[in-house]
């Protein structure tokens, strides 16, 4: 079964709908790889974090939005979010594979995203999504997919980009997305395009950071610990 079709009214439909695939891109990925924890930085609702807390793989889930109502709306129908500790060579960084933040980052922001993302916190495995500008023009009048969205890269933007960081802190970086297009349109690539980051072994990126580096700058919103098997515990 195709994952997108054109309908008369030219709307394009998802099967399943897109924000699921990018749910299952995560699941699949944990599958794979088996982080120890897993950071969603842009959690937004906290749904994806809901989805991982079963993984007994995972000791710890870290979720930090800026939005902090969604928050004090979601964590009352059973989540709790911890908002800390970020930094271990082990964690997995997704940002964000279930809401597209990465194009919200004004110019100055995106320029010191690498250095806090990839420099101060170097996890082990990031993963970034974001969308694809040259899927666009599928969409009825679509120019920006959000009015918020600073900016929408096609694919040799996002791929120029992610090579210059991979290069810079020393990871490696391979691309794909979901999302696929309708028959006749395959040259436009994935809706959604994703690059999976890995930090390369024996590398390590020296860095100078100010003192306020070190001092928390998030708000714990609360913690709960959740006994998945014996031994095992995940802290949501």
């Amino acid at each position: 079964m195709r994952h997108c079709e054109v309908c008369p009214e030219k709307v394009i439909k998802f099967k399943p709908p897109l924000y699921k695939q990018r749910y299952q891109f995560v699941r699949d990925f944990v599958d794979q790889h088996k982080p120890k924890k897993v950071a969603d930085l842009g959690c937004g609702d906290t749904e994806l974090l809901r989805l991982l807390k079963i993984y007994p793989c995972i000791q710890r889930l870290v979720g930090v939005d800026i939005d902090k109502e969604k928050f004090g709306t979601h964590l009352g129908s059973g989540g709790s979010v911890l908002m800390n500790e970020l930094m271990s060579a082990s964690t997995l960084i997704i940002f964000p594979i279930n809401h597209f933040r990465i194009e919200h980052l004004d110019s100055d922001d995106l320029a010191r995203f690498p250095e806090v993302v990839f420099g101060y916190l170097s996890p082990a495995m990031i993963v970034i999504s974001t969308p694809n500008a040259e899927f666009n023009p599928l969409f009825p009048t679509v120019t920006l997919r959000d009015a918020d969205h600073k900016f929408e890269w096609n694919r040799m933007e996002f791929q120029t980009w992610a090579l210059q960081v991979a290069n810079r802190y020393h990871y490696s970086v391979e691309f794909t997305g979901v999302g696929e297009p309708p028959a006749g349109a395959e040259h436009v690539g994935y809706c959604t395009q994703i690059g999976v980051f890995r930090k390369n072994s024996g590398k390590v990126t020296e860095l100078c950071f100010p003192e306020q580096h070190d001092q928390h700058v998030y708000e714990t919103v609360s913690i709960c610990e959740v006994a998945v098997r014996a031994e095992t515990w995940v802290y949501i």
